[in-house]
């Protein structure tokens, strides 16, 4: 698997061998970063179940300030840490070896970020749980993207989110959960 493009185009980071974790195609990610396009600039961006780490440093490659990834894996933490330093970005991350609903509220509360990508594995209804936790936190401010299977279903209730649009790759679904209007626009293909 290659980063797509930024100041990291064409680097080649790891992943796990085997059916475990389901890394975001190449494509699904370029599309999901010309969607984020300059915004992502100078922003914190929050990988959650981050398998590889494509996405974060997928987000670093185009320009966000930090990266933080939260992984259980022990096997996957050590694949995101060789990644981040064959990439040469070790010093603009985090990486925490946890299980994101324990210790999700922590982080969220210790820093903000202007994007959480939520990408856990499929059918564990981990997607709207993972939610529940961020829409605890009235005041957060952040967009949030949720990686998951058409056949599942997203429930986001907070009110001060507007807007909810899903794109469907194949058999990958993301969900864009964005309050900022140059975002909306930007998926709506209104730019």
């Amino acid at each position: 698997m290659r980063i797509c493009s930024g100041s990291l185009r064409g680097k080649k980071i790891r992943t796990k061998r085997g059916i475990s974790t389901r890394p975001l195609l190449s494509r699904v990610r370029k599309s999901l970063f010309d969607i984020l396009g300059e915004a992502i600039r100078e922003e914190k961006f929050l990988d959650l179940y981050a398998g590889s780490g494509a996405v974060g440093i997928e987000a670093l490659s185009r320009g966000a300030k930090e990266a933080v990834f939260v992984e259980i894996d022990p096997e996957c933490v050590r694949i995101i840490k060789d990644n981040l330093f064959h990439c040469g970005v070790s010093s603009r991350a985090k990486v925490y070896q946890e299980d994101v609903l324990h210790i999700l509220l922590f982080i969220l509360k210790k820093d903000r970020f202007g994007f959480i990508f939520v990408g856990p594995p499929y059918f564990k209804n981990l997607q709207n749980r993972t939610l529940d936790i961020i829409e605890s936190l009235k005041d957060y401010q952040g967009e949030v993207i949720v990686q998951h299977s058409p056949l599942e279903n997203i429930k986001f209730k907070r009110e001060n989110v507007d807007f909810i649009e899903q794109r469907r790759y194949g058999d990958t679904c993301l969900t864009f959960l964005f309050k900022r209007k140059d975002l909306r626009g930007k998926i709506n293909g209104k730019e």
